[in-house]
């Protein structure tokens, strides 16, 4: 070979070297792409818990990384999961409509009744438009009956309980956005069914553009319901059991929620909210909980203020009367909330007295909180990789974290 050669061979050489350097970079960059946007979810946002290792949850799946259910690109199917041992045996879906999420359930004597919302349409997709949908199954998880609850464009059930042997709902029922018209049975919507799945009740708050019912509280005589009225305006209702309103009360300025969740200690109710000091600006608010008396008069709050963005989901109560509330504590970073898992706890007269913080690398918040044998259950998802649980630290996961009542 001759130096022309030599030196023509030489260049092909780097010349190929560059092409397949820019290839492998390109290929590089599409996968990054790809991964980052194409975030897979299973997210379980309510349990029937006999420990962290032990329960059964609802919530939603795209199946992406499922043993049980054909993983559908796009979509996400209200699921039941069972989790023994830690380890998840059972995952059951609800293979209707296109769409679709569980965020409650209850155990009734013979099996299980589970509440949420689906889009069985492609124009409901389309509108983002839902129907409520209650579902009742037998111990082995077969649907007994099912109903598809559509009072308005976008209706969803949030909380189920049951009153003997009956079983009371609570949800919201609103226009699809750029609907205009003026209809009298949505906002927040109380029912009621008994076990054959016949309605017995059916009440309705506000609407037809704001308005919830996000928990209740199921009395001896009463049904004391708590969300959002007119809007950035948290209520709590009660109605006796004919649907009645006995009485009602308010607490503003609050997020799009209202108020989330609902306990009683003595006479007076313990709830779970949001408290907005700007309501046209939504990058700073503060997690509150606040009491009411067997009225509906706030007699008290407290706030928990460590961030920009502090948000309470659920409350509990103990045996001594101290009060457990979760949600996360964060800030907006772009057009996303970046927050930590969060519990507080305050005693009786609202000192707070611990506070535990789950900061993951990413996205952590804790949806509902149980206190079960002397142990404090807190349900959260997360974007993170947390030490100690199966995550992968960019797709969506559920886990339950324990603590003892100290919050350790």
């Amino acid at each position: 070979m001759t130096d022309v050669q030599k030196k023509r061979f030489k260049i092909i050489i780097i010349i190929l070297s560059v092409i397949l350097i820019v290839e492998l970079l390109y290929f590089g960059i599409r996968v990054y792409t790809t991964r980052k946007n194409n975030v897979f979810n299973t997210v379980i946002n309510s349990v029937l818990i006999e420990d962290d290792k032990n329960y059964l949850g609802v919530g939603f799946s795209d199946y992406r990384h499922s043993k049980f259910n054909k993983f559908d690109k796009g979509y996400d199917k209200a699921t039941l999961f069972s989790v023994k041992s830690g380890s998840l045996v059972k995952e059951i879906s609800l293979p209707i409509g296109y769409n679709g999420r569980f965020n409650d359930i209850v155990e009734v004597s013979d099996g299980y009744v589970a509440v949420g919302k689906v889009e069985m349409t492609k124009e409901q997709i389309k509108e983002k438009m839902s129907e409520g949908v209650i579902v009742k199954y037998d111990k082995n998880f077969k649907v007994v009956w099912r109903k598809n609850i559509a009072l308005l464009g976008k209706t969803e059930l949030l909380k189920v309980k049951t009153d003997g042997d009956n079983i009371v709902v609570v949800g919201t029922a609103v226009y699809s956005e750029g609907y205009v018209g003026n209809h009298n049975s949505g906002g927040g919507i109380l029912l009621k069914y008994d076990q054959s799945g016949k309605e017995l009740l059916r009440v309705n708050n506000g609407g037809p553009y704001n308005g919830r019912f996000n928990d209740v509280l199921v009395e001896s005589d009463a049904y004391v319901v708590v969300g959002l009225g007119k809007k950035n305006s948290g209520i709590i209702i009660s109605y006796d059991k004919s649907g009645k309103k006995k009485w009602s009360g308010s607490f503003g300025y609050t997020d799009n929620n209202g108020i989330n969740a609902i306990v009683k200690k003595g006479s007076d109710y313990v709830t779970a909210a949001t408290k907005v000091m700007n309501p046209k600006n939504m990058s700073n608010y503060s997690a509150a909980v606040v009491i009411f008396n067997s009225h509906g008069e706030k007699i008290d709050d407290v706030k928990y203020s460590d961030n920009k963005l502090n948000y309470f989901s659920d409350i509990e109560l103990d045996a001594d009367g101290n009060i457990y509330a979760c949600g996360y504590t964060g800030e907006i970073s772009g057009t996303n909330i970046i927050g930590d898992a969060l519990v507080v706890k305050y005693d009786k007269d609202l000192y707070e007295k611990e506070v535990a913080v789950l900061k993951g690398s990413k996205n952590d918040f804790y949806s509902a909180i149980y206190i079960k044998s002397n142990n404090v259950y807190a349900l959260g998802n997360t974007t993170s990789k947390l030490k100690g649980f199966k995550t992968n630290g960019y797709d969506y996961y559920p886990f339950i974290k324990k603590y003892n009542l100290k919050l350790k």
